[in-house]
């Protein structure tokens, strides 16, 4: 696998969900806020050309940004869904802790 292509698959998981109809240039536009967070350098004409893969060179910094926005991604998923486990679990617990408080 090449490095463009290697860059255009973590893009891919960069941009992430993609609606039916959301077009092509918004799903560019999430791809850059994202990576330009990390870096100043990217612009949206370098995020685009490695979406096209019309780019010859990726540099070593670039592939290690996507990668640290899709582990970010995945750990503020893994945040979430602990946190919604533990909520859970909270209200379920709650109306049994009342029970037994309760005067017989």
């Amino acid at each position: 696998m090449s490095d463009a292509d290697l860059a255009a698959n973590l893009l891919e998981d960069v941009i992430g969900y993609r609606g039916v109809r959301e077009p092509v240039k918004s799903m560019l536009d999430r791809a850059y806020r994202a990576l330009s967070k990390c870096n100043d350098e990217w612009t949206r004409r370098r995020v685009r050309s490695i979406f096209n893969k019309e780019t010859t060179r990726i540099d070593h910094r670039e592939i290690e940004e996507m990668r640290a926005v899709i582990r970010a991604r995945e750990t503020h998923a893994a945040f979430k869904s602990e946190t919604t486990r533990i909520a859970a679990m909270a209200v379920n617990r709650a109306p049994v802790e009342d029970r037994r408080q309760a005067p017989r």
